[in-house]
């Protein structure tokens, strides 16, 4: 009965050890996550609304032109979506 109570309890031992060592990879993990989303200079915080997405994507689709339709369609996005 011994053997068997020691045994139990050394596997509880590596199982309690096992969980503290996985909740401190995460912990690393995450943080090191944080430092990657702050080091991003593109990310910045901003959002666009989806306004702002078809007004970009129009703007997007002026840049296949050249010369006069290209400054006509640039002209047309920006009055559609109110950006003077």
């Amino acid at each position: 009965m011994n053997k068997v109570l020691i045994i139990t309890m050394a596997g509880v031992l590596a199982l309690t050890l096992s969980e503290g060592a996985a909740a401190n990879d995460k912990d690393q993990n995450s943080q090191q996550m944080q430092t990657r989303q702050v080091a991003d200079p593109a990310a910045g915080g901003a959002t666009a609304s989806p306004r702002e997405w078809e007004y970009l994507t129009a703007l997007q689709k002026c840049e296949l032109l050249v010369d006069a339709e290209k400054t006509k369609c640039v002209n047309a996005a920006r009055k559609k979506y109110g950006q003077m």
